[in-house]
């Protein structure tokens, strides 16, 4: 077995002394494979080999929400180069593909609208336990805009139901408290109280989230629930647990917050990650105007000027 830690160590070794890369150069492809590997251990993976293209194409949309197109871009060039590394020297497949990014900065996230979002959450059944805890898996994703890793990672002692709030440890550690509103914590409380029980065959798990065969809920699970969903219902399949996240804060920002409350709900960093939604907004708002007829758009002046604020918005 290769270990994670050991390949980035051996890539590392190899690019600095045997390819004489530049000092600056080492330093980069070092801070994007450490990025890579709190992310590997997010989700216990120890073993390079365990590592698959699904779990690179999630890795980086989860970057793309917090790190710049160039550094996403950046990010998937170290990747590229680490994995044919271990390739050419260890025989280990490279899990890389063809993954990439468009070049552009129109590239918008994938979110649903609203009825979308009601539709996936009206098809689980309440009466069944399994499907009772897939809706609220999706609802408190949605109404949270928490990291699918922060809502496998949930603790029990990180959830304060009394003050409807949730104790989140997102990337490098960094504490925020996100709230709930009143029915996702009926529904948590229903769960934990009366469903959860039931499923906790093992009696010792400290995680709040256990599927109906008594194990953690992961990533996987919640990936292919809502892939399996949105072919039940027609829904763009390429949806995934961070378009939830997305969705969350679209329909925020259109209900009137305000870009750095959605900031801090959403655990950025930078408040530039969190303007992506905005450009969202300024495209729905485009495509509006182009609705109306050609007349009606050359006598409303006050209407394009007020689009061309909004678009000039960074």
């Amino acid at each position: 077995m290769k270990t994670v830690s050991e390949a980035i160590e051996d890539y590392l070794y190899s690019i600095r002394v045997i390819e004489n890369k530049a000092a600056n150069t080492v330093t980069s492809y070092q801070n994007d494979l450490k990025r890579y590997e709190d992310y590997l251990k997010r989700f216990e993976i120890t073993d390079i080999t365990e590592v698959n293209s699904q779990l690179i194409q999630e890795f980086i949309g989860d970057a793309l929400s917090e790190l710049s197109r160039s550094s996403v871009t950046h990010l998937i060039t170290t990747l590229r180069g680490f994995h044919g590394y271990l390739f050419l020297t260890y025989n280990i497949p490279s899990p890389m593909g063809s993954l990439s990014i468009r070049r552009t900065q129109d590239h918008l996230p994938l979110f649903l609208n609203e009825t979308d979002m009601n539709k996936l959450l009206e098809s689980c059944d309440l009466n069944d336990p399994k499907q009772y805890l897939h809706h609220l898996i999706l609802q408190l994703i949605y109404v949270s805009g928490l990291r699918v890793s922060e809502l496998c990672n949930l603790q029990i002692k990180q959830v304060n139901l009394s003050h409807s709030q949730l104790r989140i440890f997102g990337k490098g550690s960094k504490e925020r408290l996100v709230l709930i509103n009143d029915q996702t914590c009926q529904m948590m409380n229903h769960y934990f109280t009366f469903i959860r029980p039931g499923f906790n065959r093992k009696k010792n798990n400290s995680l709040f989230f256990i599927n109906h065969l008594g194990n953690p809920v992961n990533r996987q699970y919640v990936f292919n629930l809502i892939k399996q969903k949105a072919e039940e219902l027609g829904l763009n399949t390429a949806i995934s647990p961070h378009s939830l996240r997305h969705s969350f804060a679209t329909h925020m920002l259109a209900s009137g917050a305000d870009l750095r409350s959605v900031q801090e709900l959403l655990g950025h960093s930078d408040i530039s990650t969190t303007q992506i939604y905005t450009h969202v907004q300024n495209e729905q708002l485009r495509k509006a105007y182009d609705l109306l007829p050609r007349a009606e758009r050359n006598e409303n002046t006050e209407f394009k000027e007020e689009e061309k604020n909004v678009q000039n918005i960074k």
